[in-house]
């Protein structure tokens, strides 16, 4: 992955045409020109999403995160990368990649350490996206059928998921149901046998983009997803949906910044059927700041969060334990490189910055983050030099202080992680591509 874009690498896997969708939205499956934004890392958004383009972008991932995605740089072949930590180190595990074309795992969740699934997409020939669902079973990880409704011949991706139990688990992201179609939003749950697409909700409505970049659930009849959509001369919209048992609708949500500001929510977590968090970015006067969330149980109001100086502030990822314990990751980026890590904490009361490691001299990006105590959690993304290709970043909280932990990196040509869980302090997934 020799291309390396402002932000993250994938997990935000919608199939978003319009630019104006998200902050700093790539290019959908039509091309559209990605928003202002998208060239803050070391290089520029590239201008289509076929074939060899070298797409890594969108978290299920970065400002030019929404739109199309893949494992592959130009001139090169992805692989889905899945590293496990033991309890003393990360070891890659072997993991199936479909396609010679391209593949990336952009979400991953975990029950026990006998199961778990990752999600993400491969790629056909020509450059189309397929969703790519892939689940361990104690042993070993293996492939399993999952839907793609819009078609072989049209982009089906999947940026997150979720599961409360080995019969009840959820992945969510985006597909074209034709080639005009900017997106609609895909729920697919897994029933203990097999995947199926759940209706979900498009209020963009016909020829608006609609796409889900996260997904948490607490049981079998509450789960919430998070993204964005657009309607008739609008800009990116927040778009929270939550399933009651029998049906996904959407739940009014705030959007933040001045009328016509650009808003976008890359992830969600939940502790209970009254706390959760989703987190994203808004536009603010020709700058990115960060956008957190809280449910409360009644509704979603706009929590104030923490920005490091002017540009782009941007959250990717979120996990809390309790009501009194999250963690909020993603990037800053000011000019002029390298672009720093940014790690909040909610104790609480208040969301704080929290100082973290940033070993790349160009860029370093946290795309996901997961907790299982106060005094464990992990954070996965990339870093990379001036002159260097991307190198796996894994960063872990011991209760004080955040750490860089060594981790695998296959690829010769770049590796990102841009999901994590955990279930204890001796087990965790990070998955992504090389």
């Amino acid at each position: 992955m020799s291309m390396r874009f402002s932000g993250r690498g994938v997990r935000a896997l919608p199939a978003v045409a319009a630019a104006a969708v998200v902050i700093g939205a790539g290019p959908g499956p039509a091309g559209a020109a990605p928003a202002p934004g998208c060239a803050g890392r070391a290089g520029a958004q590239p201008a289509s999403p076929g074939a060899g383009a070298g797409l890594r972008g969108g978290p299920a991932a970065s400002p030019c995160r929404v739109g199309a995605v893949g494992g592959n740089s130009a001139g090169a072949t992805g692989q889905a990368l899945i590293v496990r930590w033991n309890g003393s180190s990360w070891q890659k595990v072997a993991s199936a990649s479909p396609s010679s074309n391209g593949n990336v795992l952009s979400g991953v969740a975990a029950t026990s350490a006998a199961s778990a699934w990752a999600v993400g997409s491969y790629f056909t020939p020509g450059g189309l996206s397929q969703t790519l669902i892939e689940r361990w079973n104690g042993t070993t990880w293996a492939q399993t059928p999952s839907p793609n409704p819009g078609g072989a011949t049209r982009n089906n991706q999947l940026a997150g998921v979720a599961a409360t139990s080995a019969s009840n688990a959820w992945a969510v992201g985006s597909y074209a149901a034709s080639a005009s179609d900017p997106g609609h939003t895909l729920i697919v749950r897994w029933n203990g046998t097999r995947w199926a697409q759940v209706p979900s909700p498009n209020p963009g409505g016909a020829g608006h983009p609609d796409s889900l970049s996260g997904v948490a659930a607490t049981s079998a009849s509450d789960a919430w997803a998070v993204g964005s959509y657009a309607s008739s001369g609008s800009a990116g919209r927040n778009l929270v949906v939550h399933w009651d048992g029998k049906t996904w609708t959407q739940v009014p949500s705030p959007n933040a910044g001045s009328a016509g500001a650009a808003n976008s929510l890359s992830a969600v977590a939940a502790t209970s059927a009254s706390d959760a968090w989703a987190v994203g970015s808004y536009s603010a006067g020709g700058e990115i700041r960060t956008l957190t969330l809280h449910w409360d149980g009644k509704t979603w109001t706009k929590v104030p969060s923490p920005n490091a100086g002017t540009g782009k502030n941007v959250l990717y990822g979120v996990a809390a334990t309790s009501a009194t314990n999250a963690w909020a990751v993603g990037f800053r980026f000011s000019g002029p490189l390298p672009n720093r890590i940014i790690l909040e904490h909610w104790n609480g009361k208040t969301w704080a910055m929290t100082a973290s490691p940033n070993p790349g001299s160009a860029t370093n990006v946290l795309y996901g983050v997961a907790a299982t105590s106060a005094s464990n959690a992990w954070a996965v993304g990339d870093y990379a030099g001036a002159t260097t290709a991307d190198r796996t970043l894994t960063e872990r909280w011991n209760g004080k202080t955040w750490g860089k932990v060594a981790s695998p990196n296959p690829g010769s040509n770049g590796n990102g992680l841009f999901g994590v869980a955990a279930t204890s302090a001796s087990n965790a997934w990070a998955v992504g591509s090389s």
